[in-house]
């Protein structure tokens, strides 16, 4: 290859940038790959998305997309969270391997950060945004030469940023006796699991708003305006909603339980009752995209789930 520095042009996101975005995507970040599609949607479809914060870099000997970088900031309110007016985050880059060691990323990450600065950030972090995040931090196994390009430029862990990926094999999953009898427990308790209805559709609202800050609530509006929502559980009693699951496909959570009804077990009950319609639903495999802590633990001792990747969410002071 005999491209020269100045035959590279670092420019804001244009029309015509989507088939040559997502195509590089693919090729570099090799454990997530999207679609053209899933791109509009959870990019340009975004209502925090400016291309002022978003840069292609571009070989103008071929025109071919050669890097990118997603930077976003709230141009919106989050509810229950607001704008976080001193964050910003960065959910995507990557460069054509072919063009590495060019100063491409390092170009990128300026105009990006002149972003962040401009929108005046505090913080940038990689990555965490919802509702639209990618990846859970950077995969450190699968992505170390992104890890240690964040490290040169000042990019530090999180604290708490150590966050893991789980998942299992549904095949050998089988509910165990105890969580059947806290099923029966609860009945007698009058708390009863049931398949979402649409009577329970303000209940469960209401309950996500007061309890459970973030897109949440908004996620189940989504999952309903889609006709998605079979793929819901809800804990009930006197048919007022405090705790529910959700899943796709076979991607688990999020689930929540109200503080009054927490140390029954209903987590545990909600996700074996997901994995019981996993299966009859054909799926092979339960997986998450992130969690750690003591909600990690629990997925290990409650569920069985073991950690197939590993990220650390990382963060920047402007």
């Amino acid at each position: 290859m005999s491209v020269t520095v100045e035959a590279i042009c670092v420019r804001e996101y244009a029309v015509g940038d989507l088939e040559g975005v997502v195509s590089l995507w693919n090729q570099v970040l090799v454990r997530d790959g999207i679609s053209e599609r899933v791109f509009m949607e959870k990019v340009l479809a975004d209502w925090n998305f400016d291309p002022a914060g978003c840069y292609v870099a571009v070989d103008q000997t071929s025109g071919g997309v050669i890097g990118f970088m997603l930077g976003i900031v709230r141009l919106n309110p989050l509810e229950g969270i607001g704008m976080q007016e001193d964050l910003g985050w960065i959910t995507s880059f990557f460069v054509d391997p072919v063009y590495e060691r060019m100063g491409i990323g390092s170009r990128l990450l300026k105009e990006v950060m002149g972003y962040m600065q401009r929108m005046n950030r505090r913080l940038v972090n990689v990555s965490t945004y919802v509702p639209n995040y990618f990846i859970a931090g950077v995969d450190i196994d699968a992505y170390a030469s992104g890890w240690a390009f964040l490290k040169k430029h000042g990019f530090e862990k999180r604290e708490g940023g150590d966050v893991v990926g789980m998942g299992n094999e549904l095949q050998d999953m089988v509910i165990p006796e105890k969580v059947k009898e806290q099923v029966k427990e609860l009945a007698a308790e009058g708390i009863e699991l049931k398949m979402f209805e649409d009577k329970y559709a303000f209940s469960l609202l209401d309950f996500l708003r007061k309890e459970f800050a973030g897109d949440w609530a908004s996620v189940i509006v989504d999952k309903i305006k889609k006709g998605t929502d079979d793929e819901i559980i809800v804990a009930t009693k006197d048919e007022e909603v405090l705790g529910y699951v959700q899943w796709n496909g076979s991607h688990f959570g999020p689930f929540g339980v109200s503080e009054k009804l927490r140390g029954k077990g209903i987590g545990s009950i909600l996700f074996w009752q997901v994995v019981e319609q996993m299966k009859k639903a054909g799926e092979h495999f339960i997986w998450l995209g992130w969690t750690g802590g003591a909600a990690a633990r629990f997925y290990a001792e409650k569920g069985g789930l073991h950690e197939v990747r590993r990220h650390e969410v990382m963060v920047k002071e402007m």
